[in-house]
């Protein structure tokens, strides 16, 4: 119970870090957008990305978790399989939508910002991707590993988004 409890302190503790840490750049982001017609593209990308991301992780993570803990089941084995599922679909995701960003951009109101998609699209599949590891590292119960993983990579975020 011990370790149930530090585990939960530590996941929670970096998810709502990482949540504060974003929506601190609020400030950066009426700052530089200087209309709230700019400020509401980037809200409604960060809905599409909410979306996104549970269609191409298509329940992966849980099937995961699944099967990998079945005794008859290699938990070796069990996590290539999903990485290449989610990775050949996500890349192929990323090739799909930066091809047809024009359109996309088109179809969501912004054709002049067509770039916007292809950045979003991009760091969509990578996050998908991305989930599997972290799903394996929450397997192996290296919570603090998870975490520092996942505070560098905010931090990475938050870089680019004051460089950019």
């Amino acid at each position: 119970m011990k370790n149930l409890a530090k585990q939960t302190a530590i996941y929670g503790i970096s998810s709502i870090l990482g949540k504060f840490l974003n929506w601190c750049l609020v400030p950066l982001y009426t700052y530089i957008l200087t209309s709230s017609a700019e400020y509401g593209v980037v809200t409604n990308l960060y809905a599409w990305t909410a979306l996104l991301l549970v269609l191409l992780t298509y329940g992966m993570e849980t099937g995961f978790f699944r099967f990998v803990n079945k005794e008859d089941e290699d938990a070796q084995s069990v996590y290539s399989s999903v990485l290449w599922c989610v990775g050949f679909t996500s890349l192929l995701f990323i090739v799909c939508t930066t091809n047809f960003s024009d359109s996309i951009a088109e179809f969501l109101g912004y054709p002049s910002h067509p770039e916007y998609i292809s950045m979003m699209c991009i760091i969509v599949g990578l996050d998908a991707f991305g989930c599997i590891p972290f799903a394996y590292l929450r397997y192996k119960n290296q919570a603090a590993r998870f975490a520092i993983i996942k505070l560098a990579m905010i931090l990475v975020n938050i870089f680019f988004n004051i460089f950019f």
